[in-house]
């Protein structure tokens, strides 16, 4: 009978946690407005749930890859593992205070009124020999100050971390300013263990490496420029500001797989959005002239990539991957409603967001509709066999180029890019509105700026902005290695 009972617990038990759990996922239902982006603080106020059950239980719901945003990261978030340089008197102070209330004069003793293990205590002792700062692992710390019923955010209000200020607010201008970098530039890499992270930036042009490197500072971190190893300067930071950026929302790995979105506060600032669709031109833009009954356009874009291996049918998939390592053009494999219904279903979630931006900028400063779509310019396949898709979005209106001559020169960087859009619209506005001769073709041919960056630009822009950052630039051999990709590539030029 007594076994009948404790049976008949147990699946009370089971059951009553069972409908615990449906109840949960039907508040967290109820409560998600957008699957896409979940802002987490406002899911913790409304359903009073831990931080850990609700992560757990919406990536079960709505799948690994959702877009869980919060506003402040804690200094408690970071990875167990994550050391934290603390105030020693302080923390002295804090733990002499609580051990006394507890009725403790040292660990042994501690351990023992609480009735825990004396290991989880002893490294207290360490602490109170170390001054003026006490190095503390994440986890380790949390748990002491738990123990000695401390509250985990004082540490933040007595400003007693040392090392980093937090919270951090993820929504600052600052973190939203870092994010378009990583975007659009960047990589978030994961290592073996949570703590072995880093935000990875690579980018030919001088000018952007110094704005990258200046942006993490201001958000705290420091950024260091790795020896050249391949074309680019190839710049790493911090594993704090890359877990930083991956709290606010981007995720680790490849983004043409995790299709990630704008940071959310650029949907919703207008100068922001400007500042974005800025940064976002100089590292993911492009800017070409083209013709139309002989007279001058010029085309102003954005362009982003996504991996669609998974939504394309298995006989054109065959046919694709013949082409391994190569660019194709979508029409010769895909049925033009392929191309009309499903490539615009597949475009990046970041150029989707964008293309918004720029059509609210055009219609509430000209009136004006954007009408392009953003379409497929080519699909990559790799050696893997991955089939990656270049979406595109571009405009040729008087008003878009209007547009974006404000947001690019409102605040100019130096970059090259924006030196050549500044000539290309020189030349536009020399040339254009009248059919053009085959002489005046080869005379904007010749004077419009070649897009990829001259060498020498590049050794005279990294020598005055990076020479602190990276001595070798000095070196004449190895500032070599970072430009000699443009040398093999436009050498027959």
């Amino acid at each position: 009978m007594g076994q009948y009972k404790h049976s008949l617990l147990e699946h009370y038990n089971w059951l009553r946690e069972k409908t615990n759990k449906l109840k949960t996922l039907e508040e967290i239902i109820r409560h998600v407005e957008n699957p896409e982006q979940i802002n987490l603080e406002k899911l913790e106020q409304k359903l009073g749930l831990p931080r850990e059950i609700l992560v757990k239980t919406i990536e079960r719901l709505y799948g690994p890859k959702t877009q869980v945003s919060y506003k402040l990261y804690h200094w408690w978030q970071e990875p167990y593992g994550a050391k934290r340089k603390i105030s020693a008197s302080y923390l002295h102070t804090r733990i002499s205070e609580a051990m006394k209330k507890i009725g403790a004069e040292n660990p042994t003793q501690l351990a023992k009124k609480l009735n825990i293990p004396e290991g989880k205590t002893s490294i207290i002792r360490d602490w109170m020999k170390q001054s003026p700062t006490i190095t503390a692992k994440t986890g380790v710390l949390k748990r002491i100050l738990t123990i000695l019923n401390i509250p985990l955010e004082e540490l933040e209000q007595k400003k007693a971390i040392l090392d980093r200020k937090f919270p951090i607010n993820l929504y600052s201008t600052k973190i939203a300013k870092l994010y378009t970098h990583a975007l659009n530039e960047g990589s978030l890499i994961l290592g073996k263990t949570p703590t072995q992270v880093t935000l990875r930036y690579v980018n030919q042009d001088p000018v952007l490496i110094r704005k990258f490197i200046d942006t993490v500072k201001e958000v705290g971190g420091w950024a260091k420029i790795l020896p050249p190893q391949k074309p680019g300067f190839d710049v790493y930071t911090d594993s704090v500001t890359a877990r930083i950026v991956n709290a606010a929302g981007l995720p680790y790995g490849r983004k043409t797989i995790t299709d990630p979105p704008l940071h959310p506060r650029i949907l919703k600032d207008p100068q922001l959005a400007k500042h974005h669709l800025h940064i976002t031109f100089l590292e993911e833009g492009y800017a070409t002239f083209s013709y139309a009954k002989d007279r001058l356009q010029l085309i102003i874009g954005i362009s982003r990539s996504k991996d669609i291996t998974e939504h394309i049918p298995a006989e054109t998939l065959q046919e694709l991957l013949k082409y391994k390592g190569q660019k194709v053009q979508p029409t010769k494999f895909f049925t033009k409603q392929f191309i009309d219904d499903i490539f615009p279903d597949l475009t990046p979630i970041a150029l989707t967001q964008e293309r918004r931006l720029i059509e609210d900028f055009l219609w509430k400063e000209f009136s004006m509709k954007l009408e392009p779509k953003a379409r497929v310019s080519y699909l990559h396949i790799s050696l893997d066999g991955d089939i990656t898709a270049n979406y595109r979005i571009a405009v040729r209106s008087e008003e878009a180029i209007q547009l974006f001559k404000e947001i690019v020169f409102a605040e100019p960087l130096g970059t090259w890019k924006e030196y050549r859009l500044q000539k290309m619209l020189e030349i536009y506005d020399e040339y254009k509105g009248r059919r053009l001769t085959p002489e005046e073709k080869q005379e904007i041919k010749q004077q419009t700026p070649p897009s990829h960056i001259p060498e020498k630009w590049i050794i005279t822009k990294a020598r005055q902005l990076l020479a602190n950052e990276a001595p070798w630039i000095n070196d004449e051999q190895k500032i070599k290695i970072i430009t000699r990709w443009y040398k093999s590539r436009y050498e027959n030029e």
